[in-house]
């Protein structure tokens, strides 16, 4: 570790804007040797989570969706944001995991894994994503979308999707890529140790 590393100042601070998705917040800062770096915009967004559903079978179940920011239909995992009701429950992440999984694809799981937790931008994003692994899931019911929600649900082989990630063949959110691959290495280690 480099002991002259140091977080910088902040001298003035304000939020430019919020709404119930996002606040952004501008500060002035100070760096240690004196720059002034004025404004530096911060999102404030709340914690994130993603889910990779393990079906019984071994497929992992996947969703397609249109993500308005990059404008394409992507695929990818479960996922969300931790809401005040997940705060309440006691551990948010885990309670927002178990929500976001039933309302997105029906199902519920009997375990649930947690692979790591992640700053999604450290740079400029205040939020940590948490990944999880569920096991041993059930149908529940139907889905209940939000309502700009439009969800299509995928069952996939997680060494046919690393593939084609590695190929290019497909392109995800990098949270969900990391993810992904800690769900392989999870699993990879549970099958070498022979557990269940």
């Amino acid at each position: 570790m480099n002991d002259e590393l140091k977080p910088w100042s902040v001298t003035a601070s304000r939020i430019t804007y919020e709404d119930r998705w996002i606040r952004l917040r501008s500060d002035d800062c100070l760096t240690a040797d004196g720059t002034i770096v004025a404004p530096f915009h911060v999102l404030d967004y709340p914690d994130w989570i993603n889910v990779i559903p393990v079906m019984p079978d071994g497929r992992v179940l996947l969703i397609r969706e249109y993500r308005h920011g990059c404008g394409e239909i992507v695929l990818g995992l479960v996922a969300g944001g931790v809401e005040p009701g997940d705060i309440e429950a006691g551990d948010a992440a885990m309670a927002a995991a178990r929500r976001e999984l039933r309302e997105e694809t029906g199902y519920e799981a009997s375990t649930f894994v947690k692979l790591l937790a992640s700053y999604p931008n450290a740079s400029s994003h205040s939020n940590i994503v948490t990944s999880w692994l569920a096991l041993g899931l059930s149908r529940a019911g139907e889905p209940c979308f939000d309502p700009a929600e439009n969800i299509e649900l995928l069952f996939a082989d997680l060494a046919d999707i690393l593939a084609d990630l590695r190929s290019g063949a497909v392109i995800m959110q990098s949270m969900h890529v990391a993810a992904l691959y800690a769900a392989e290495s999870w699993l990879r280690t549970r099958n070498a140790e022979g557990l269940k």
